[in-house]
């Protein structure tokens, strides 16, 4: 009988187990599997053009034209234009300081040492320069020439004049007066130094004398009147 149990216990439990199978079967949801995995393209990297660090960047030339006023044109604006001087070609080495001190001629005298210009009261207006040769006789003509240096500047100077020519006294002497329409480009300076050197020339074109040039005995000043 006691080996009986053991038999039965088991038969007991087999076909509990096989009618519980349907409802094992329904309850249970198997796993779903991972989707299959996709491709994802690798992202695609644009190359940067190699580049030179090292390099200078050159730039392009822009020509711009000028604006600025030539000297020409405001030459012309000015209604007050200078007389020009006789025509005279002057000898090679009137525009250098290392020339002859009054070689040829006794005396130049002169009548002020101011020449004002502009309106206004002032005075006086003109100077007169009168010259003395040593040769009368072979003295053809004397020329004189001109230019102005600034006080303030002295390298801010003019070119020489062509050459005015003196004119001849009965008491020998030559001379000329000199006004501001005389001097070029006189209206460029307040106040300047006049210099100034006369030539002696023969009826060969031959220069035969020649004086220093005088570089501190005449003023050219503006006129600057007290309104």
């Amino acid at each position: 009988m006691k080996k009986l149990i053991p038999v039965i216990l088991i038969t007991a439990l087999l076909s509990g187990c096989s009618s519980l199978g349907p409802l094992l079967q329904i309850e249970f949801t198997p796993t779903p599997q991972p989707p299959a995995e996709t491709f994802t393209p690798a992202p695609t990297v644009t190359q940067l053009p190699t580049q030179d660090l090292f390099a200078t960047s050159t730039s392009t030339p822009t020509s711009m034209a000028p604006t600025h006023t030539s000297l020409e044109e405001t030459e012309a604006v000015i209604t007050d234009t200078p007389e020009p001087l006789e025509t005279f070609a002057p000898p090679s080495n009137a525009g250098t300081y290392f020339t002859p001190k009054s070689k040829g001629f006794l005396a130049v005298l002169i009548s002020n040492n101011l020449l004002y210009w502009n309106e206004g009261p002032c005075m006086p207006r003109s100077v007169k320069i009168s010259a003395f040769v040593e040769d009368l006789i072979n003295t053809d003509m004397v020329v004189m020439f001109m230019r102005l240096r600034e006080k303030r500047n002295t390298l801010n100077i003019t070119d020489w004049g062509g050459g005015a020519i003196m004119l001849k006294a009965d008491n020998g002497s030559f001379n000329y007066t000199v006004t501001p329409k005389n001097i070029s480009k006189y209206y460029y300076f307040k106040d300047a130094w006049l210099e100034y050197q006369l030539v002696s020339i023969n009826e060969n074109n031959e220069v035969i004398g020649r004086t220093q040039i005088y570089d501190r005995n005449i003023s050219l000043v503006r006129c600057m009147p007290i309104p």
